[in-house]
């Protein structure tokens, strides 16, 4: 609440109907009080009501006319004209006309003038060099807001998303809490955080707690899909990626029962990045491979009729076997991690009282660890380092690793890691909770895309428009939708609505990229991927878009640079190091292409697409054994893939082996009847050509 203490009866009149959700009301009042008194206070009120009722224009307008100078009236000005795209007045209101224009004075000035609003402002004004694509100078201010004010968790969020690898124990304790806080606690509490917070977040949780196990959801190791119809794709029914299964050493947030699986310990130092959990603490490290988001291919061989942002051959499986430890009946020491809040700062094992009863002390120390425990999972997700997150999100405690948010970070760390079936299995199970959620939905459309299930694409997209139709997540639903039916025009008036909604959303114009490249308008896609990556330096899609576009007009040095600038940012995506190896193999470099398929098949041994590429480039060197025992592996995974064949077919003929190339060209063109890769068909008609010519020779 707002103004609790306002002595004014008129004011706190006002400030009643706004904490109540008034708001007419109080605008109503609020311009009664300021035309009869035009002073700082009844402008603030009237503007604040006004930028509450969302009639931000009006706000902006009545606050440049009074030129106040009062902080908060600044900062709301500020607030307006980010709202309304006006960034260089925002920045100006922020920063003032000081002839020294360095970031350190800047901060100064407005920790001065601003004092407790500091923090805020701070946050404000690097949103502001953000959207204007200054990012060191966001940076400097995100990290300066997170000193002044540790609960502004969306500083700390943009610092992640801007690929800043900030340690969260740095800015998440109490001792950084703003004084409007720690101003509740006695001077005896204070000193109790500033001298015993290293005591409490170390010695109290991990003292006596060394993780020998973690915990695996047995309804996701042996889950049935969401509907028995939308499990089988007919166009491949042996995909790998649909099939069910867990990372090892992480528990199913949606399942009720756990069984326990030995894991590694590894011992963190104390002060380290995204591992540890708080300082000195024990935490179990993932150091296993990651996989990423599969992009849409155009000109790629793999790409087929009935796929647009990926390949069959993209689709990686991952069989996770996990040894399950018998447990002694009537054991009740089970444990789900270290829980931040409901047991880290227990006095005694016997202490169950809830946070509300705790001291200030304690909420306030409780609230900063579990803020930093949050920074290292997300961070971790920011970095695509999508197995490390998953485990540190499932040290959560239950009530917080069940919640919307969490549950929508694991799904997205699913998605990345290309398990669709997991990752809408727990997109669905937000949305059922929250119908009306449409944030971070638009990946839930692109894995129902990917599974290609139509039926509930669709319903996703109507109940999204019902919910909200001023969300871009839900156009890029409904334009996912069209896509998925090979309506692309109509798409595309989707994914451009998108965009309109949110101009800020690279999502939705990567998206729109796609599709104009699916059509072959590849100067529209090309626009559509520069906003993208303009928006967002770090929206590897975009990059990788880029470089499938410059592929495709033989440029190949440009794709290169393009692909290589994605797999910065990416560096253990295999599908991107794969088209790494394809623009290699085009420029005749064969030998690098060889040693970056080696290295992505490191990251994952069995990805499809690898695989396929490095038989190829064995059979350009001539190792052609070498390429048929890739391609023998290989068909074991997709064995329903005939290209597969088809270059078993063209090793062989290189070979001399006749009767095994025709049998391998027959068995791809059985497995592709309608002729979608017609280039089969031309290399049986050319072996039977040279076969002729050979018997006229003869």
């Amino acid at each position: 609440m707002v103004c609790c203490k306002e002595k004014d009866p008129a004011k706190a009149a006002v400030w009643h109907a706004l904490n109540y959700y008034a708001f007419e009301d109080a605008s109503f009042l609020a311009e009664r009080l300021f035309l009869e008194s035009k002073g700082c206070e009844t402008l603030y009120l009237l503007a604040t009501c006004y930028y509450r009722q969302d009639r931000v224009s009006e706000a902006y307008d009545l606050l440049k006319r009074s030129h106040s100078t009062i902080p908060k009236c600044r900062l709301l000005f500020a607030q307006c004209c980010l709202r309304l795209n006006k960034l260089y007045e925002g920045e100006q209101t922020l920063v003032g006309t000081s002839p020294d224009n360095s970031l350190s004075a800047i901060e100064n000035n407005i920790t001065t003038e601003f004092q407790e609003l500091s923090g805020i402002c701070l946050k404000v004004l690097a949103t502001i060099y953000r959207r204007c694509h200054r990012l060191e100078h966001a940076v400097f201010f995100y990290r300066s807001s997170l000193k002044r004010n540790p609960y502004l968790w969306s500083s700390y969020a943009n610092l992640c998303t801007a690929g800043e690898k900030d340690n969260p124990d740095e800015y998440f304790k109490a001792t950084n809490c703003p004084s409007f806080v720690n101003a509740t606690l006695s001077p005896s509490a204070l000193s109790e955080i500033t001298n015993d917070m290293n005591v409490v977040t170390t010695d109290k949780i991990y003292s006596s707690y060394t993780p020998k196990a973690n915990f695996v959801g047995q309804a996701l190791a042996h889950s049935t899909p969401i509907t028995a119809a939308t499990t089988t794709n007919p166009n491949n029914q042996n995909s790998i990626s649909n099939a069910p299964c867990t990372p090892e050493g992480i528990r199913d947030p949606l399942s009720q029962h756990y069984v326990e699986i030995e894991t590694d310990v590894v011992t963190t130092p104390a002060g380290g990045g995204g591992g540890s959990l708080l300082n000195g603490g024990t935490v179990t490290d993932i150091q296993t491979h990651h996989r990423s988001v599969t992009l849409r291919k155009q000109g790629d061989p793999f790409s087929s009729s009935k796929v647009r942002r990926s390949s069959r051959l993209m689709s990686n499986g991952r069989n996770t076997k996990s040894k399950e430890n018998d447990r002694k009946a009537g054991n009740k020491s089970q444990r789900t991690g270290p829980g931040l809040i409901s047991d880290g700062f227990k006095k005694s094992t016997k202490d169950k009282t809830c946070l509300s009863k705790r001291s200030p002390t304690m909420i306030i120390n409780s609230i900063m660890s579990l803020f930093a425990h949050f920074g290292h999972a997300y961070q971790a997700l920011c970095q695509y380092e999508c197995k490390k997150a998953l485990q540190l999100f499932s040290k959560l405690p239950k009530n917080h690793y069940t919640s919307s948010w969490v549950l929508l970070q694991c799904a997205r760390a699913f998605y990345e890691m290309t398990e669709y079936t997991q990752a809408a299995r727990l997109y669905q199970s937000v949305h059922q909770n929250e119908s009306s959620r449409c944030s971070n939905l638009a990946y839930y459309s692109t894995c129902l895309w990917y599974t290609q299930r139509e039926i509930e694409l669709s319903a996703l997209a109507q109940e999204m428009l019902e919910a909200n139709k001023h969300s871009p997540e839900t156009w890029c639903a409904v334009g996912n939708c069209f896509s998925l039916q090979k309506e692309h025009e109509t798409a595309i008036k989707f994914f451009e609505r998108s965009v309109l909604v949110d101009p800020q959303f690279a999502y939705g114009y990567t998206l729109l990229g796609h599709e104009y490249s699916y059509i072959d308008e590849l100067d529209d896609a090309m626009n559509c991927y520069r906003h993208a990556v303009r928006i967002d330096p770090r929206h590897y899609n975009a990059w990788y878009g880029i470089g499938q576009i410059y592929f495709r007009q033989e440029k190949h040095e440009l794709a290169l640079c393009h692909f290589r600038k994605a797999q910065s940012i990416n560096h253990s995506n295999a599908a991107i190091m794969a088209h790494i190896a394809v623009v290699l193999n085009a420029m005749k470099r064969h030998k690098e292409a060889l040693k970056v398929l080696t290295k992505a098949l490191e990251y994952h041994p069995k990805h499809p697409l690898c695989k396929f590429h490095k038989a190829s480039t064995l059979f350009c060197l001539e190792k052609c054994d070498k390429a048929l025992e890739e391609l023998d592996e290989l068909e074991s995974i997709t064995p329903t893939e005939s290209l597969i064949y088809f270059l078993k077919g063209k090793i062989h003929r290189r070979m001399g082996n006749a009767h095994l190339a025709m049998m391998h060209f027959s068995w791809a063109m059985d497995l592709d009847p309608q002729g979608n890769n017609n280039h089969i068909k031309e290399a049986i008609d050319k072996h039977y050509h040279s076969d002729d010519v050979g018997s006229e020779n003869t």
